[in-house]
């Protein structure tokens, strides 16, 4: 007879499960809880037929082994995070304490600890990260009677629309590069990028010169826009994250919708937005 799924006292899906581990990466799990957190049963873990380790997602897997080796130089005792895939595909985080009991000779017999889901923990962890992360100043500015905000960390300075040289085969977006005191810098129309229509050049047209960042190099890029508004200070509890079918343009160059007095400023990353210029090229190109 199939046992039943284990629950707390309140009726909530227990969160924690008692184990012992060896070091062919198999483990016995002491009760039920194991199949309320994973969706296996306890008796395919203690049979061998599936081993623990391999639900631990590839990246994690070096991490949770250094955890380990840091373990059996010290007091044997050890506590480390990591995610694993449940048995519905889901990924799941959790966390371990274990105590590592060896033999007279000091060889692994076994560790013994719990694992405890810890899922929605590290879910609000990287929701008060994420809002950390997008908290600061940002420039305002427009395209097409839309609102536009990026990091003030990214901007370089703003300047007058100057001549720009076309650059054969680029893409529609690119509108050309410009001699900017001696250095030659491609400039992207925002309007065109996200299928806004095209510019019409008034005299609060402007070039916004940002520093991009691709991969582990820098570069300087110019993105047109309208007009120029202010800086804003905004936080990141009020910038939303912006859901892919809302916009036809790629979602990971949008960061957010972030809520001021003024109404709703869409935050773009210009990292992702303009990223994929290849500056050498239209150097190589324009001289």
């Amino acid at each position: 007879m199939m046992d039943a799924p284990a629950v707390s006292k309140k009726g909530k899906k227990v969160k924690n499960a008692a184990f012992k581990g060896y070091a062919d990466g198999t483990s016995e799990f002491l009760g039920d809880q194991i199949e309320v957190m994973v969706g296996y049963r306890r008796q395919e873990f203690n049979s061998k037929a599936i081993r623990w380790t391999d639900l631990i997602l590839e990246e994690d897997r070096a991490n949770v082994k250094a955890a380990f080796v840091q373990a059996l130089r010290g007091d044997k005792t050890y506590m480390r995070d990591y995610r694993v895939r449940a048995k519905d595909g889901a990924i799941l985080w959790m966390r371990e304490w274990g105590q590592i009991v060896c033999d007279e000779a000091g060889k692994v017999e076994l560790a013994t600890g719990i694992a405890m889901d810890i899922t929605e923990e590290k879910q609000q962890e990287i929701l008060y990260l994420s809002r950390e992360r997008k908290t600061g100043k940002y420039l305002t500015f427009s395209a097409a009677e839309a609102e536009f905000g990026i990091s003030i960390l990214k901007v370089k300075e703003i300047i007058e629309v100057i001549p720009i040289t076309p650059v054969p085969q680029a893409p529609p977006y690119l509108k050309g590069v410009i001699n900017l005191r001696g250095k030659i810098i491609p400039v992207a129309d925002l309007r065109t990028k996200l299928d806004l229509g095209e510019s019409a050049c008034t005299d609060r047209t402007c070039i916004i010169v940002l520093e991009i960042t691709r991969k582990r190099s820098t570069f300087l890029a110019g993105m047109v826009v309208d007009s120029v508004s202010e800086v804003l200070h905004i936080q990141g509890a009020n910038i939303e994250d912006v859901k892919e079918f809302y916009f036809d343009t790629d979602s990971r160059s949008l960061l957010g919708i972030a809520k001021v007095e003024s109404g709703l400023k869409i935050i773009l990353d210009v990292d992702e937005l303009l990223g994929d210029i290849e500056a050498e090229q239209l150097f190589d190109a324009a001289v």
